[in-house]
């Protein structure tokens, strides 16, 4: 986790937990429900945190906390625990209760799932601005791939509008999420199903134990094997891996070849890029940085070959059990 990427719920998460029980029980007798839910989430979401992260959000961490331990290590387990220290029995079990129930995906989640050739039938006709607007808020290799099939005529609007981007109203946010859902309920795969539909099964199947989904999945392979063909492609993108433990991305270089590595992370967000040289030794990593800063432009099927290729390890490393797809470490 980068500290560029937090959002303030994220630091205040960090604050509340790096503080403690003891010393974050008052604070947390003081907070409602709603936002200690929201807060309890993200912290039950954070996994290991570089404790220079640590110093960048709460200088006085160190102070109170005088440890060589370079890591800060949470889980679900540990926010049950904090809770129910903290807070009355009653409140705990419902604040928690909330904390389980599955996140409903924004727009903007869904959208950041999609075939990027999709997203781009879907916007192409806009007014640069409001694509500039649609992108701005997706995720940023989705949105990079879609501005490669962007027709040149726009490209540069696009971009440069992108760039100046401060600020937007509330309601034209609004407007332009729902036009979008509206766009996407009614648009259809070739399997026939919609859009929104197909997005909303990948995210149920997403939060199903895997001795459940599994089965669903193999039977939709045997009875409609485009839907399937879909389903599974958006069920695992390749920015889903930035969440795994360390040691699965550790498993994961063991097994994929450094050519699809590094085609593959050319056309991905620097976080993800990250997490992976985070895992190599140094001279690995910085030897894949310069190949990557003196490779020429990828063509956009290039990209999409080289992570379909990892993500296929991947799949067969999570089917024998070698890694764990689906959270960091300790997640219970």
């Amino acid at each position: 986790m980068l500290y560029e990427q937090l959002t303030g719920d994220d630091k205040a998460a960090l604050l509340i937990f790096a503080l403690g029980p003891e010393t974050a029980s008052p604070v947390i007798r003081e907070l409602d429900d709603e936002t200690l839910s929201r807060l309890g989430r993200r912290m039950s979401e954070l996994g290991k945190v570089d404790s220079e992260v640590l110093n960048k959000v709460v200088d006085e961490y160190l102070a109170l906390h005088q440890s060589s331990d370079p890591m800060l290590r949470s889980s679900k387990r540990d926010v049950v625990a904090l809770f129910h220290r903290a807070i009355d029995e009653d409140r705990a079990k419902r604040i928690l209760s909330e904390m389980e129930k599955p996140r409903s995906l924004t727009i903007w989640d869904k959208m950041s799932r999609m075939n990027p050739k999709m997203i781009t039938s879907f916007i192409e006709d806009e007014h640069p601005q409001t694509i500039a607007l649609i992108l701005g808020n997706i995720d940023v290799a989705v949105a990079s791939q879609v501005i490669a099939l962007l027709g040149d005529d726009i490209q540069m609007s696009v971009v440069l509008r992108m760039s100046k981007i401060e600020s937007v109203s509330k309601d034209l946010v609004r407007d332009i999420e729902e036009t979008l859902e509206k766009v996407m309920s009614e648009a259809t795969g070739q399997s026939g199903m919609s859009v929104d539909g197909m997005v909303n099964v990948v995210h149920i199947l997403k939060t199903l134990d895997k001795s459940i989904s599994k089965p669903i999945l193999q039977k939709l392979e045997e009875k409609d094997p485009e839907l399937f063909a879909q389903v599974d492609k958006m069920l695992l993108v390749f920015e889903d891996l930035r969440v795994l433990a360390d040691r699965d991305i550790q498993t994961i270089l063991k097994h994929i070849s450094s050519d699809d590595l590094v085609r593959a992370l050319k056309g991905s967000s620097e976080e993800i890029a990250e997490r992976f040289f985070g895992n190599m030794s140094q001279r690995a990593a910085d030897i894949m940085r310069e190949d990557m800063q003196v490779m020429p432009p990828l063509k956009l099927s290039d990209v999409e070959e080289a992570q379909q290729n990892v993500l296929k390890v991947v799949r067969k490393l999570d089917d024998d059990g070698a890694i764990t797809l689906g959270g960091a470490d300790d997640m219970v």
